[in-house]
């Protein structure tokens, strides 16, 4: 196991000045969890292929709905403790995985973590393998009504006040060149409640 090695107080501080926004756009502003549980439901339906779906399609949509349901338990556990150093990079790509990992360093710079869980309920509402990489996008009705940011020394939380808790958030899921499915985008729309 190796030893983690944390940045610079000065490095930090750029970061979180540069990401603050970000990176509470990206935690839900006022939830996680400590035990994952992102949980899709409803994804056998999203996730199974109907009888005369192309099998390279019902792949791709089985490839993506893992990859997106693998990033939301893995960056869930990571939160929970603001685990910056987590191997999250198995689900998600770039410019996904910067931003989660500056999220993280902010999460622990300033004395934050997650408790509780998400809700989780993605669809894939395109999927397209005409052309490398193949691309799915994902569609999720992302419920943080039960996964607080809080203040670690405290438990006080740390949720902006009146934020949406249940809302739209529309992800990109990628085949990569290693034949893997990662997450590359992820965008909540808080404007969309569903």
């Amino acid at each position: 196991m190796r030893a983690a090695t944390r940045p610079s107080r000065r490095h930090l501080t750029s970061v979180a000045a540069g990401t603050l926004a970000l990176g509470l756009a990206l935690s839900g502003c006022g939830s996680s969890p400590s035990t994952p549980s992102t949980t899709p439901s409803g994804s056998a339906g999203a996730a199974s292929p109907s009888p005369s779906e192309d099998p390279e399609v019902a792949a791709a949509r089985q490839g993506a709905m893992t990859a997106y349901v693998n990033y939301r338990k893995a960056y869930t556990a990571a939160s929970a403790t603001a685990d910056y150093n987590a191997k999250l990079d198995p689900y998600v790509a770039d410019p996904l995985l910067a931003q989660v990992k500056q999220d993280l360093v902010i999460k622990w710079q300033q004395g934050l973590v997650t408790t509780g869980a998400p809700v989780s309920n993605p669809e894939a509402t395109d999927i397209d393998v005409s052309k490398r990489p193949f691309i799915v996008k994902i569609e999720d009705c992302f419920d943080i009504s039960n996964w607080r940011t809080v203040h670690k020394d405290t438990g006080k939380s740390a949720a902006i006040p009146s934020q949406a808790t249940k809302y739209i958030l529309l992800a990109e899921a990628v085949l990569s060149d290693d034949g893997q499915w990662r997450i590359r985008q992820s965008q909540p729309h808080r404007e969309r409640p569903c």
